[in-house]
């Protein structure tokens, strides 16, 4: 199995598992998670998909460009906050911040091994 496809994988893993969570305790606002799911999973695919491309283009560069992709993912999410109505749910700070981080650390950890593969070559 492709790294890619593992990190994407488990990305997709973490999503339902949180969303079952949320069914379980009866936490309403699906909409809204559902909203920022999928933001937070197009910003997911385009770190990914930019740091492959780059990977082939400038090997040199992967952790510069994972550090400007970064900052532009909190960027959009800082300035879309009030769109996706993410401060409307109770304690969104816990459910909002958390799926942002492990994205966080998928995409480090995937940014990690494209870094090794070109320091190996």
């Amino acid at each position: 199995m492709k790294k890619t496809t593992l990190f994407i994988l488990i990305y997709f893993l973490l999503f339902f598992l949180h969303f079952a969570i949320w069914q379980y305790f009866k936490l309403g606002f699906e909409v809204i998670f559902l909203k920022y799911y999928l933001f937070l999973t197009i910003l997911f695919m385009m770190v990914i998909t930019v740091l492959s491309i780059f990977k082939k283009i400038y090997p040199n560069y992967i952790g510069f460009v994972f550090l400007g992709l970064i900052l532009f993912k909190l960027t959009m999410i800082m300035l879309l906050k009030k769109k996706l109505n993410i401060t409307e749910v109770p304690l969104y700070k816990l459910h909002f911040v958390l799926p942002y981080l492990i994205s966080l650390v998928l995409e480090t950890l995937y940014a990690v091994q494209l870094i090794k593969d070109e320091k190996n070559q």
